[in-house]
């Protein structure tokens, strides 16, 4: 049994669903190796050149699947712990570090490891119904799945220590003023159609610049500006040889002259 599943939307958007209906998507060391293949196999097809991530039935994804990392980490040494957190974190590196922008469609329960996911993607739309909780507080346990990396970049430190501190769940507008998810819309149905419409848009770009500026926006948040600038500068060099962004200039000039 697969708990994931990819289908395309035209020819150049792929939509990637976490398929674990019954446990809200919560995330198992299977889930995590499903989604990891589906997003591979997209990642394979030259004329796809973006992503969409939600989830099945009620929920985007509602954190870590507790029993199945209890199961696993009981009785065993340390280095099993770190093995089981390991694999869960590779999710986290692949929508990082996919060639391709991925939108997240979120909806319903978002906890724990959920946001980590939803944060790990690019951009994110919400349907009103959703709710995000960084509950490991809640349960004893540290942020995962690179939340106390992701969300404090996402919202500033002083608004992340206080979702992290206090596991209070929040609604998709709170979400959104504070700088969490990018949009949001009245439904599930919704959130997807909103998700779809964005990821088409990024389509009309090439894809070795729309994966360029992925890659500037990610890698600035560890460097200097000068280093930023050395990147920047040699992704700049290799847009401007290409004969669609010398076509797109000269179109711009000529609309200029009219």
């Amino acid at each position: 049994m697969s708990y994931a599943k990819h289908q395309l939307h035209g020819d150049a958007v792929a939509i990637v669903t976490m398929d674990r209906e019954d446990r809200l998507n919560a995330l198992s060391v299977e889930l995590v190796e499903d989604v990891l293949a589906e997003l591979h196999a997209v990642e394979q097809m030259e004329k796809v050149r973006s992503v969409v991530l939600t989830g099945a039935g009620r929920a985007f994804c509602s954190g870590g699947d507790l029993g199945d990392i209890g199961s696993r980490v009981a009785g065993g040494e340390p280095q099993t712990r770190l093995a089981v957190m390991r694999s869960l974190h590779r999710l986290i590196v692949a929508l990082r570090d996919s060639r391709l922008p991925v939108v997240a469609a979120i909806h319903g329960p978002t906890y724990g490891a959920g946001v980590s996911v939803a944060l790990a993607c690019d951009l994110l739309v919400a349907s009103r119904d959703a709710s995000f909780c960084e509950v490991f507080v809640r349960r004893n346990l540290v942020p995962d799945l690179g939340s106390a990396w992701l969300l404090p970049r996402a919202i500033g430190t002083q608004a992340a220590k206080e979702l992290m501190f206090l596991g209070d769940a929040i609604s998709a507008e709170q979400a959104e003023r504070l700088g969490l998810v990018n949009r949001v819309v009245e439904t599930p149905a919704d959130a997807l159609a909103e998700a779809l419409s964005m990821a088409e848009s990024m389509t009309a770009t090439l894809p070795a610049t729309m994966a360029m500026t992925k890659g500037l926006v990610n890698r600035s948040q560890g460097l200097t500006l000068e280093d930023a600038l050395r990147l920047e500068e040699h992704a700049q060099a290799i847009a401007l040889g290409t004969e669609q962004t010398l076509a797109a200039m000269r179109a711009f000039l000529e609309q200029g002259d009219k």
